[in-house]
């Protein structure tokens, strides 16, 4: 309107509160749903921290996953508009289902079907709330999690026996072309002052877990072509089983040297040496990156 001299002013209208409102009780229900998943969810978190605790578990790296994907998703939507993400239906079905498996493991007290029923509820309340784009671009971050659940110990055990009479058998091979006098049976060592025993956590299978898991973010994170990225994951395997390979050597030797209290799980250099096979295969995980880069600068030359 006009003003008494001609002049064009602008009539300010008072800001209603349904906005402070609306967003009150946005917070208000994500308060009271992130109250009831701990709620429904609490038997299976407390199965975790048990498995994540345990030293023959193999995952003490799971605290360290959801704070990792967290980070990764505010990577992937920092900047983004949350609230023009249109929102998609396949998310409700999911949801239902993962409550479904939960709801089956619980009468079973199955709980690694239920630590990944909580996989699928996350994919399936992403697509529900925030549609197929939003959750395309955290695909990543939310596949990362499944390094959080950890194996059936049944599955767990299946696998590492025979990897470790493998790890076994080739430290022996190693040991032996050093000129070291011992006797092996399976997993167990005959040196002329004790006897050693290859255990679980020797295996490698633990630095595997943990080792997969940095694989698969490396091989995320670095800019080559998929092939590629499948090449890098897949090294994981022969590092974890080369690495402990060394480790298994290293305490054989300072057994024979220094005496068998050296190899001991309560002796600083057992825990020393995992420390330090697992900073080995990071180098060599790092190494075979920049060999596949190397390749990729050489062919555009």
């Amino acid at each position: 309107m006009l003003d008494n001299r001609g002049n064009a002013s602008v009539i300010s209208t008072p800001k209603t509160d349904n906005s402070a409102s609306r967003d009150v009780f946005s917070l208000g229900l994500a308060i009271f749903v992130l109250a009831a998943f701990i709620y429904v969810y609490h038997g299976t978190f407390s199965w975790l921290y048990e498995r994540y605790t345990n030293p023959d578990s193999h995952y003490s790296h799971g605290f360290f996953v959801p704070f990792f994907s967290g980070y990764l998703i505010w990577r992937a939507v920092k900047g983004s508009k949350m609230d023009v993400l249109p929102a998609s239906r396949m998310g409700l079905p999911l949801i239902i289902l993962a409550l479904l498996i939960h709801v089956g493991s619980v009468w079973t007290h199955v709980f690694f079907t239920s630590g990944f029923s909580i996989l699928l509820l996350v994919v399936g309340v992403s697509l529900f709330l925030f549609g197929r784009e939003f959750t395309r671009r955290i695909s990543f971050a939310l596949a990362f999690l499944i390094f959080m659940f950890p194996l059936p110990m049944g599955v767990i055990d299946a696998f590492s026996f025979p990897l470790k009479l493998k790890v076994a058998s080739m430290a022996g091979v190693v040991l032996d072309a050093a000129g070291l006098p011992f006797f092996r049976e399976g997993a167990v060592f005959h040196l002329a002052r004790t006897t050693l025993t290859v255990d679980d956590p020797c295996s490698g299978i633990r630095s595997l877990f943990s080792l997969l898991a940095v694989g698969a973010w490396v091989a995320y994170s670095f800019k080559i072509s998929t092939w590629k990225k499948v090449v890098l994951f897949l090294s994981t395997f022969p590092i974890a089983i080369f690495v402990n390979v060394l480790r298994v050597c290293a305490l054989i030797l300072a057994a024979q040297w220094w005496g068998a209290q050296w190899a001991l799980p309560e002796h600083w250099f057992h825990t020393a040496s995992g420390i330090g096979v697992f900073a080995v295969s990071l180098i060599l995980l790092f190494l075979v990156e920049w060999v596949l880069e190397w390749k990729k600068e050489k062919s555009c030359q």
